[in-house]
């Protein structure tokens, strides 16, 4: 059987990850730093994108499990 991919550490992860991009957004908009601002977009971008592959892979696995 194949292992289960969204587990309770990974759903822990996931609204960690989640929780940090809320920061640095947030974070975005008060800042005076432009150095700063542009480190928040591009890590603001990779976390979001990596969320969006956790969330499409959770999916992925509860349709195939609705599969039997």
């Amino acid at each position: 059987m194949k292992s289960k991919f969204y587990t309770e550490q990974k759903h822990k992860e996931t609204m960690n990850l989640a929780d940090l991009l809320e920061g640095s957004i947030n974070r975005m908009c008060v800042t005076a730093d432009m150095d700063e601002l542009r480190r928040l977009l591009m890590n603001s971008m990779c976390s979001l994108s990596e969320l969006y592959i956790v969330n499409r892979k959770k999916l992925k696995e509860r349709f195939s499990q609705n599969d039997f």
